[in-house]
């Protein structure tokens, strides 16, 4: 993701464009003023655009405007607390205002920036069974999380369907409580939450009628939260950002337990709790699952020779390499201290093999690692199974045959 600042702060700007780099890896562009700007040659290659609105040679000049007819999402950041400029520039459907006064709001604007990008990766889903009503929360989302991904649905068995065919994908409902076709959104969210953990998919209630303890029913059901149609857009928004924030550190936290720290593979816990759940629907779909296993060859020695830093380095890289090699539909897991299983779904062990040797065993021929003067070359071994009926079984078979290669230093297949 690139972002646009146009900042004539140059301090402040710099410290911005720092924060975001460092804490989210976007590419950030800075301009200090109007004329900067103007001198840019496109704004096509950026996604959003952090404007101070109080420019020195463009002070509350209508930049803005300007901005968004270019179809530019705008991000508004400035020190001026005064309400009714808020409501004037909320009115004009930016996407938010953060005052840049401390490091809370900077914390604020980089949270709001994951939002936007969780949106992005995401896809929402909007049951209602008015058509200008869904019609009107389509372009809600769109104004606010220009990138979303919106689908809709009138009906609760419609709106089941389709989040059953984009499972792990849709990560929000938003649903009202009359629905079409006899059903209503409170039978909805039951059965979602018989399927779905709350930080699977989060759910928020609408409705615009009085009915006694609506609200506690649809929370009690397991909705997140609710509100009336008669919501003020900027509340919604709100709203919106908190409950995507939840299923953000939700993930982030997964994300922790789920990860070698070192090498940012996947451990063990993730294999046979994810991974398991991933074969046995590969093997109800009688689509095959190989295993290879890989070890590196003489670590213990490149330890003892160079040290334990050194030693990182190399499990650091060839990890990167395992993970540059693979399909996206496939994951690595370092199983051990300097062992590695790739899990390759719909794949036998002819091509298994050759993901090994012309992929992995190729770029590690290549590399030499440079350390305190020295040049570290490292090799590895590979065991490589794709039949069994159970994820245990074949995972252990692929270790016998690591074990036979580490004798010739190759590759061995079952």
């Amino acid at each position: 993701m690139k972002l646009l600042v146009i900042e004539d702060d140059k301090f402040y700007a710099k410290q911005l464009k720092i924060f975001i780099q460092e804490r989210l890896g976007y590419e950030v562009d800075v301009v200090h003023g109007y004329e900067e700007y103007k001198a840019l040659p496109s704004l096509d290659e950026y996604k959003y655009v952090l404007l101070d609105i109080f420019l020195k040679d463009c002070m509350d000049c209508g930049l803005v405007d300007e901005l968004l007819e270019k179809q530019k999402p705008v991000i508004i950041i400035t020190a001026s607390e005064d309400n009714e400029v808020f409501e004037r520039y909320n009115r004009k459907r930016i996407i938010d205002y953060v005052i840049k006064n401390d490091m809370v709001r900077l914390e604020y604007l980089i949270m709001k920036l994951k939002i936007l990008q969780f949106m992005e990766n995401y896809g929402v889903l909007v049951v209602e069974d008015s058509s200008s009503y869904r019609r009107y929360l389509y372009n809600f989302f769109k104004i606010y999380y220009p990138y979303a991904n919106i689908m809709v649905a009138s009906d609760k068995n419609e709106a089941m369907e389709i989040l059953v065919n984009n499972d792990d994908f849709i990560r929000l409902v938003v649903t009202d409580y009359v629905l079409a076709n006899n059903t209503n959104g409170l039978e909805l969210v039951k059965e979602i939450r018989q399927n779905y953990l709350f930080d699977d998919v989060a759910i928020v209630a609408l409705t615009a009628l009085d009915i006694n303890n609506i609200m506690a029913r649809f929370l009690k059901s397991g909705a997140n939260d609710f509100l009336n149609k008669s919501f003020n857009n900027f509340e919604f928004v709100c709203r919106i950002d908190n409950i995507v924030k939840s299923l953000i550190q939700f993930d982030e936290i997964k994300n922790y337990s789920n990860k070698d720290y070192l090498t940012g593979c996947y451990n063990r816990r993730y294999l046979f709790d994810a991974g398991l759940k991933l074969f046995y629907t590969l093997k109800r779909a009688d689509k095959s699952v190989s295993i290879a296993i890989c070890d590196l060859d003489h670590f213990k020695k490149i330890n003892d020779t160079y040290g334990h830093v050194a030693g990182d380095m190399v499990l650091k890289d060839f990890a990167k390499i395992l993970q540059e090699s693979i399909r996206g539909s496939d994951f690595v897991v370092r199983y051990g201290g300097e062992e590695f299983l790739l899990f390759l779904g719909n794949c036998n062990k002819e091509y298994a093999y050759q993901i090994i040797e012309e992929r992995v065993r190729k770029r590690v021929a290549e590399q030499i690692l440079a350390y305190d003067g020295s040049e570290i070359r490292y090799n590895f071994s590979c065991g490589i199974c794709d039949s069994g009926d159970r994820l245990e079984d074949i995972i252990q078979k692929a270790d016998e045959k690591l074990y036979e290669a580490k004798k010739v230093r190759g590759v061995t297949v079952v």
